[in-house]
């Protein structure tokens, strides 16, 4: 089972249903935007051969742990090591700027010494795996595990007695070192790695320069971030990336100016040589949800499924009812 990677819009309590809508004859799927990495790493278990792809430094290192991946894990002695590796003075002066903007001096000391241990001595999978650990642990610290909360805002919900007062939890976590939550992850990680049944690629890349480089297969599956959603992914997760220059260029999906005619150029440029398109759905969207399904609808059949399931708002008790709709593009 994947471990939990704090990830919005993490389509994990529904993937099963997700991938019982793919048409038998599917055995290639391409996730377009794979995020955290929920519904390729289910593709893998299910035995599909998986392209998985974001244009997110952070998501290309979760993919490429767990879905790529098919038997490296990652020892304690890793961790040990690094708890005591001293940054170089590049690194820590590339991450300066986190200081006092998303953690405290002291706490951006430790993560250059993590930092640079996995520069300096982590390759391959392993080093994977290291990231995607502490990419957790940097999340876990963070109020409403986003990295676009301002610094005034971090400093009073990391009080733990504010936290408890306002909210009925002190949300010690946050509060703990990044090694700590690292410690606190490692097994169930490392128990997360299996080897699929086809081979799993990892891809870091726009979407349109993903469909360049593959240009056939039976399955898109696309989640896109869409315009009048909580969708800016880049500020929620974009600092990890910063931290390792390793920002891809891409097209902004989240303009309702230019989303339809991004979307229509895909449709156009997948309807040659896929057989289908399964694309989850907004039922808020800006242009409109019915306009969007009238342009999908010009290029195959449609058909549309929806389930009930609850959605968590981040910093509320309350659940809310939400209405989860795929559409099922299969092409003319």
């Amino acid at each position: 089972m994947l471990p939990n990677v704090n990830y919005i819009g993490n389509k994990k309590k529904i993937v099963d249903w997700l991938i019982q809508l793919i048409p038998s004859d599917v055995i290639s799927v391409v996730d377009g935007f794979s995020g955290g990495g929920s519904v390729s790493y289910s593709l893998k278990s299910a035995g599909y051969r998986v392209i998985a792809n974001d244009m997110l430094y952070s998501s290309f290192e979760l993919n490429k742990a767990f879905v790529e991946n098919n038997e490296v894990i990652l020892s304690y002695e890793h961790l040990e090591n690094a708890n005591h590796y001293n940054a170089s003075e590049n690194v820590k002066k590339r991450l300066s700027s986190l200081s006092q903007k998303l953690y405290f001096p002291d706490e951006v000391e430790e993560l250059a010494g993590l930092v640079g241990y996995a520069e300096d001595c982590l390759q391959g999978y392993q080093y994977s795996i290291y990231l995607s650990l502490l990419r957790r642990a940097m999340i876990r610290k963070l109020p409403y595990s986003r990295m676009n909360i301002n610094w005034d805002n971090i400093t009073k919900l990391r009080d733990e007695e504010y936290s408890y007062e306002k909210y009925g939890r002190r949300r010690a976590y946050h509060n703990q070192s990044f090694i700590e939550h690292m410690y606190s992850a490692i097994d169930e990680y490392n128990m997360s790695v299996f080897k699929g049944k086809r081979a799993a690629t990892v891809e870091q890349l726009d979407i349109f320069d993903l469909i360049e480089k593959y240009p056939s297969a039976d399955l898109l599956y696309m989640d896109p971030p869409y315009p009048g959603t909580m969708n800016n992914y880049d500020a929620f997760y974009g600092p990890f990336d910063d931290m390792f220059t390793k920002h891809v260029k891409h097209i902004d999906l989240t303009s309702s100016e230019n989303f339809m005619q991004y979307m229509e150029d895909i449709f156009n440029l997948v309807s040659k040589k896929y057989k289908y398109v399964m694309i989850s759905l907004n039922n808020s969207i800006k242009p409109s949800f019915s306009e969007f399904v009238k342009m999908i609808s010009e290029y195959g059949n449609v058909e549309i499924f929806e389930k009930k399931h609850n959605y968590q708002v981040s910093g509320s008790k309350t659940k809310e009812k939400n209405m989860e709709l795929v559409a099922l593009v299969t092409f003319n």
